[in-house]
């Protein structure tokens, strides 16, 4: 990777820095270490030295670790709410296959539902017609009975 350079000032000393980095980051860089060690000389109430430069790099490291705890605890929330997608994920999938089947469920039970229904018609049908069979075969009965007394009554009168 190609190395980039910056001039840049840190407390009134120039330098020219190379880094990975773009030109504008390292800039960047620079200026914050700049501001921290002016503000840290402030404190001191003294020129920036090399006890205001220690002061500047704790106060840096400070804010790199603090840094680095908060993309520690966002790196962990972030795992866990991945976890928890995947967790709903699943639960919507299966939510969806359950509707699913439901559907299914209900399509054959409606079905079902309907060839009972045409089963029930039919048998309906089947017991009207034989209602009418038998109500027909009573009617023959007794038009039988009466044609057996009417032929009983004639051998009787032919008998006497």
């Amino acid at each position: 990777m190609e190395k980039n350079k910056a001039d840049v000032t840190i407390c009134g000393s120039n330098y020219i820095l190379s880094s990975d980095k773009s030109e504008e980051k390292i800039k960047e860089i620079a200026k914050f270490v700049d501001d921290e060690l002016r503000r840290t000389s402030r404190m001191l109430n003294v020129n920036p030295n090399y006890k205001s430069a220690v002061l500047a790099s704790l106060n840096i490291t400070e804010k790199l670790m603090d840094g680095n705890d908060m993309l520690l605890k966002l790196q962990t929330e972030n795992y866990q709410l991945d976890n928890d997608v995947k967790h709903y994920i699943d639960m919507w999938e299966q939510a969806k296959k359950q509707v699913t089947d439901l559907k299914d469920r209900m399509s054959t039970e409606v079905d079902k539902q309907s060839q009972s229904s045409e089963d029930y018609q039919k048998l309906q049908t089947k017991l009207v017609e034989m209602e009418n069979a038998y109500f027909d075969l009573q009617m023959e009965n007794v038009n039988l009975k009466n044609e057996i007394k009417s032929l009983e009554r004639l051998n009787q009168t032919d008998e006497l």
